[in-house]
């Protein structure tokens, strides 16, 4: 019996030995598969380095399969770099977007989209398209070629309240009528006769919640100030500003103050006034950098005043570009545009680019060129022929993001309304 108990306690050691040596050996693992990126992919279109593609276009690409199965998200990057970093749109399911921003006419762009799995991993699409967009579009007809205003030039526009406003002119005889439309289409009279006098060749601005009527001319110069907040009643903040009566100049607000430039008040003028109220009239400057002109152009782009062309009287027609930062110190953009000479032209601002249609330069040819610029310096020419007939004393108003020309003589006074996009 003790030498059962013996064996068999030896046979027990002998098994517990061979279990912790079994315990030290490393257990076989089925290694985790490793996650993959999804597969390679294309973009479709827009067509890799298209032209005139629309400033709101749709780009489509190819669906990126995943190998594991799983769900996959798109991000569509563009800008102008030849690396686009600019996310435009992210966490997309679908192979296509097209863009809810509009972008800038005539400009070069590039995109490439990323694949991304639930997992996080990334795969670019194989190549970087480009695409250019188009230039302003013409209207080939007017929305109207009889606008219910009568035909006239030396009018001013401008936009207020949701609406573009036309306010007196020449027909023939000076006007005082204020008409307006949501359209270009219909156009609704506020007044016949607005309680200023009669007048072409004025200025209109829009200031602190108000329309603003300043100077003109109807038989001699004007250097009143009128204002409405309906285009109906027209008050005035001055009967007699402290700049001279004039004609042929131009008004714009910048920096919280209206501002009137040049003109004509029986010499041709380059004083640059100011005013915070409409009622006092300060003098920024009684001789700017730029010589004296009037029927010149002045906006307001990229945070500066600018002033283009205009006439100095005669034949002295100016294709010169200046710009201010503070209305006092005037700096040249160009002495020498690319556009010819003229005078009684329109200027807009629109998809951030200076705009000249129109003029005259004392020649028997009335101008209908187009030209832009993105930094005054250089221009470049939209077209040489608009639809609409060369013509001077248009006027122009940017509204629902597009250009509107309007009115005008080319040898016949016009009350045609003419759209570009």
């Amino acid at each position: 019996m003790k030498k059962f108990l013996k064996i068999t306690t030896i046979m027990g050691l002998i098994i517990t030995m061979v279990n912790c040596n079994n315990d030290d050996e490393p257990i076989n693992e089925v290694p985790t598969p490793v996650n993959q990126k999804p597969n390679a992919f294309n973009l479709l279109s827009i067509n890799n380095n298209a032209v005139f593609a629309a400033v709101k276009p749709t780009l489509k690409w190819e669906t990126a399969t995943d190998p594991d199965g799983d769900a996959v998200e798109y991000f569509l990057r563009l800008d102008e770099s030849p690396t686009p970093t600019t996310l435009v749109k992210g966490n997309m399911t679908t192979t296509s977007y097209k863009l809810e921003d509009r972008l800038s006419l005539d400009k070069k762009y590039y995109w490439q989209v990323a694949a991304k799995d639930s997992k996080g991993n990334t795969t670019k699409s194989d190549e970087i398209f480009s695409f250019t967009t188009r230039n302003l579009n013409f209207n080939n007809t007017p929305v109207t070629s009889n606008a219910a205003f009568t035909a006239r030039n030396s009018h001013t526009s401008t936009v207020y309240d949701n609406k573009m406003w036309v306010i007196g002119g020449h027909d023939g005889n000076e006007r005082r009528d204020v008409w307006y439309s949501t359209d270009g289409v219909a156009w609704f009279s506020a007044t016949a006769g607005a309680a200023f006098s009669a007048r072409n060749y004025h200025a209109t601005t829009v200031f602190d919640s108000k329309m603003w009527v300043i100077g003109g001319l109807n038989g001699s110069a004007l250097n009143d100030v009128w204002y409405s907040i309906d285009g109906v009643g027209w008050w005035p903040a001055s009967t007699s500003a402290s700049f001279s009566p004039r004609f042929g100049h131009t008004a714009v607000t910048f920096k919280n103050r209206m501002w009137v430039i040049g003109g004509d008040d029986g010499s041709i003028k380059n004083d640059v006034w100011y005013s915070p109220d409409g009622i006092t009239w300060i003098e920024a400057t009684a001789n700017a950098a730029f010589s004296g002109r009037a029927y010149h152009t002045t906006v307001v782009f990229d945070g500066k005043l600018w002033v283009i062309g205009g006439n100095g009287g005669g034949l002295d027609y100016k294709n010169d570009v200046w710009f201010s930062e503070d209305g006092v110190t005037w700096t040249q953009a160009t002495s020498n545009a690319n556009f010819s000479e003229r005078a009684h032209h329109t200027t807009a601002v629109f998809d951030n680019k200076l705009w000249v249609f129109g003029g005259y330069n004392g020649s028997s040819n009335y101008k209908n060129d187009a030209w832009y610029s993105e930094d005054g310096i250089t221009w470049l020419e939209a077209t040489s022929l608009t639809p609409f007939s060369g013509r001077y004393g248009l006027t122009s108003a940017t509204f629902d993001n597009k250009i509107w020309v309007i009115g005008g003589y080319d040898g016949a006074y016009k009350n045609d309304v003419w759209v570009m996009n």
